[in-house]
């Protein structure tokens, strides 16, 4: 503040020496013009006592009187010409000045009000990804079939219990019982196989509010588009790698209006660029179901 405070008083002080030195200019101006004007009169007057023929008519010396007073007011406006081309200019200067610098507040209010409207962003985004979290941790999964034999699991297990462990199908004989989404996906060779899992309804809430997070960032007019793929990224590393299977599968089945809109913002975004192929149900196979965006950005 103390240095911007002497910058402001040294372009006062310049302002000032340039006002001054101005005066002094147009001083010696109107000195030089009115000494001029003297002497062309007094050179005309002493000509014309000079010529003995003209001193009967010494009526025209009132004549010389009326050009020094023309001579001298002509001086006069070209002095006032030159001292309002000068302010013109002067004029020209400080509007320039009041040009940049209205430009420049304004380059910093439209910073601001940026800085502002991605605060407002942010703040809902950690506040959906808080509740995410939430979310995840107020999982809870115990089998109510007694000859289900799944262990008990809370939070983030709960996606691991029933991606590899839950007992997703009895059967009998030498095939004995289907464990978890990844192998019932084997046996029906098929991801809708997804859909059959018991109790699978437990994860509901947590892909409808993940959807949520994943289109507020795709529809929110508080950031530009060059954006978007920054914030998708940290909503992406918060997710567990049997949270990003679970979700893999989930995203295939359509919703209830017949769409696969979660499919579509996860192959915007890459959310599965962490995703381990091997660790899928039929690997490449089902790697396939997604296009590269789902993996790779595509910028």
């Amino acid at each position: 503040m103390q240095e911007q405070n002497t910058n402001i008083q040294t372009e006062t002080n310049s302002s000032d020496a340039n006002a001054s030195h101005e005066n002094k200019n147009y001083k010696k101006i109107a000195i030089i013009a009115c000494i001029s004007t003297l002497v062309l009169w007094a050179l005309s007057f002493f000509l014309l006592f000079w010529d003995t023929n003209c001193r009967g008519t010494f009526g025209d010396m009132f004549g010389a009187v009326n050009a020094l007073f023309s001579g001298l007011a002509f001086s006069g406006l070209i002095v006032t010409l030159i001292m309002q081309h000068e302010e013109l200019g002067l004029q020209r200067k400080e509007l320039a000045q009041t040009n940049e610098e209205l430009a420049a507040q304004r380059e910093e209010f439209e910073a601001q009000t940026k800085t502002m409207k991605i605060q407002r962003f942010e703040n809902t985004l950690f506040n959906m990804l808080s509740l995410q979290h939430d979310i995840v941790n107020s999982l809870y999964y115990l089998p109510k079939d007694g000859a289900d034999h799944t262990p008990e699991s809370k939070g983030r297990y709960v996606f691991d219990v029933f991606y590899n462990t839950k007992i997703t199908r009895f059967q009998y004989g030498h095939e004995g019982n289907v464990y978890g989404i990844k192998g019932l996906i084997r046996v029906e060779n098929t991801p809708d196989a997804y859909r059959h899992v018991k109790e699978i309804s437990i994860f509901d809430n947590y892909f409808r509010h993940l959807y949520r997070i994943f289109k507020y960032i795709e529809t929110s007019p508080l950031i530009d588009e060059t954006e978007r793929y920054d914030y998708a990224c940290i909503v992406r590393a918060q997710l567990s790698d049997y949270e990003l299977l679970m979700l893999f599968y989930n995203a295939l089945n359509v919703n209830d209006n017949g769409s696969l809109k979660f499919k579509q913002l996860i192959e915007k975004y890459a959310v599965f660029n962490n995703i381990r192929e091997d660790m899928l149900a039929r690997e490449h196979e089902d790697y396939k179901l997604y296009h590269g965006g789902a993996y790779v950005h595509q910028r």
